[in-house]
């Protein structure tokens, strides 16, 4: 990965964790990594636990960001996800998997921000 698309995607991270406290959101991890896999962000909307995939591009790309979460990266986010859950002693609590899909114009304008609620189900995704 190039320091541009790094430096682009932490700063992703940096917006979306924003974007979600404004919304109400309480952050509980950032960049969160295990044996399995990592998590850009974990946070709770309520009483639900939310694990956050977060896709910056800029506007120049050709695909908008929410398309990016294919179903192979899905079942990343639900493995890891799972992890956590299970690292935590957590058990029998709503979750849901958010996307925060972000395009930072080439002007260097103000980014476009869109969060996903229940991005993917949580059912129905095989995790093992």
């Amino acid at each position: 990965m190039t320091q541009r698309r790094l430096h682009l995607g932490e700063s992703g991270e940096a917006i979306a964790a924003r974007a979600l406290r404004r919304a109400g959101y309480r952050i509980l991890a950032e960049r969160y990594t295990c044996p399995v896999g990592e998590l850009d962000l974990v946070a709770k909307d309520g009483d639900t636990v939310v694990f956050v995939e977060v896709k910056t591009r800029s506007s120049a790309e050709r695909y908008p960001p929410g398309e990016a979460v294919h179903i192979r990266k899905q079942r990343k986010v639900a493995r890891v996800a799972e992890y956590f859950l299970a690292s935590a002693n957590v058990r029998d609590v709503p979750c849901r998997f958010d996307v925060v899909a972000i395009t930072v114009p080439e002007d260097g304008g103000s980014p476009r921000v869109e969060v996903i609620r229940d991005a993917f189900p949580v059912e129905g995704i095989e995790v093992f």
